[in-house]
């Protein structure tokens, strides 16, 4: 049967109205170079009136379509939404919290038709800023305050990009060999990096950013000034997402997250999973596998569609040349209570469905321990529902965090 579209495109709109200007400016800026596609918006909920914001700004884009869903049915239940709505030959899952390069569409859809066992293409997915790096020199150790300011700007360093250091819950504690990757917020302009130095031990203490070396003082701000060409010459990307994976216990990861984008990242393989922030599809074999399990809710259930395109004999891939640039939980804080709840709930649904139940049952008491030694209740509360949904086939409303609030 004939399509009215190649590709439809489809995005989860969930309060995210501070996403719409770098997303949809990335789309239009897209080159499609024939392909006929559509791009449908799923509204899962706009309590911050995202939806009228990317109807007055962006209602003016070709083959545009919004779909109300009348509440939040979470990432399987909006995209599953999305696709019954779908015209398109293919489909995409993307993030709202990205921005595409503009021969990312190109380059998903040519690498489909180049690879016809692919069931399934996975994008590079790379932070949203690229970064410049902050190391140390020093005899003992430097403790800063975990609050830098780019130029005049708050931010908090996150712990996935530092290494090797002590991410304490006030302060980091710096040595030697410890590196901090630095986002450029304002991207390649001259900028000012201001750290507060809380106290050192040892001597010849130095914090060094693209060649330029600051003194920390104790009880202190130090600023290090950089111009937009010491910048270029330093700055470099960070992968989140080359596709996704499974450790020996099941645990979902990111493949190259944090690592500096290389040539390591530039050959096409075949991958265990393919993260939903940006994959590519046939819509045929979406629906062949059943689409996503509404069960999952959010996380897992791209790892769980993946597994089940896979029993159709189709391969997943990582394509290099389709780039997306990821603010990374854009849509739910990283080891907030939904989050918890949800990765803890998941990852043992998935292992019920797919691999087997006597290690759904180790890792469901492997998983209680652990809830119980960090006194997570959101993780406990997660392994129960997981045996009603489960085990039980209860029919068990997702977690919503409002009501924990």
């Amino acid at each position: 049967m004939s399509s009215e579209y190649d590709v439809s495109i489809i995005i989860i709109n969930y309060n995210g109205r501070r996403f719409i200007d770098p997303l949809f400016q990335s789309l239009r800026n897209m080159r499609a170079d024939g392909i006929r596609h559509e791009i449908i918006v799923v509204n899962n909920g706009d309590e911050d009136h995202s939806i009228s914001y990317l109807k007055e700004n962006y209602g003016d884009m070709k083959h545009l379509k919004i779909v109300e869903t009348g509440g939040n049915l979470g990432y399987a239940g909006g995209n599953n939404a999305g696709v019954r709505h779908a015209k398109g030959k293919y489909v995409v899952f993307l993030n709202n919290d990205t921005a595409v390069d503009p021969d990312w569409l190109l380059n998903l859809y040519d690498f489909m038709q180049e690879h016809p066992a692919c069931g399934m293409v996975n994008a590079k997915l790379l932070f949203f800023y690229d970064f410049v790096s902050i190391r140390f020199t020093t005899t003992d150790k430097i403790f800063l305050s975990k609050k830098f300011r780019i130029n005049g700007k708050d931010y908090l360093a996150e712990s996935k990009f530092c290494k090797n250091l002590l991410y304490e819950s006030e302060r980091l504690v710096c040595f030697g060999h410890s590196e901090i990757a630095i986002p450029l917020l304002d991207g390649c302009q001259d900028t000012t990096i201001e750290c507060f130095c809380q106290d050192t031990a040892g001597t010849e203490n130095t914090i060094t950013c693209c060649g330029k070396n600051a003194v920390p003082i104790h009880n202190k701000s130090v600023a290090i000034r950089l111009r937009s060409s010491e910048i270029r010459r330093n700055q470099y990307s960070l992968v989140q997402n080359a596709g996704n994976a499974l450790n020996s216990h099941y645990d979902g990861y990111d493949l190259g997250f944090g690592e500096k984008d290389s040539e390591k990242f530039d050959q096409a393989c075949e991958i265990t999973g393919g993260c939903g922030a940006s994959i590519m599809m046939l819509k045929e074999d979406f629906e062949r596998c059943g689409g996503f399990d509404e069960k999952f809710f959010m996380y897992y259930e791209d790892m769980d569609l993946s597994f089940r395109l896979k029993k159709l004999g189709k391969t997943i891939m990582f394509c290099p040349k389709a780039v997306v640039r990821h603010f990374h939980t854009g849509s739910s804080g990283e080891w907030s209570p939904f989050f918890c709840y949800q990765v803890s709930r998941n990852k043992l649904l998935f292992v019920w469905k797919n691999i087997s139940k006597g290690k759904f049952t180790y890792y469901l008491m492997r998983q209680i321990v652990i809830a119980l030694v960090k006194k997570n209740r959101y993780q406990l509360r997660g392994c129960l529902d997981a045996v009603r949904i489960g085990v039980m086939k209860k029919d068990v409303k997702f977690y919503d965090k409002q009501k924990e609030q």
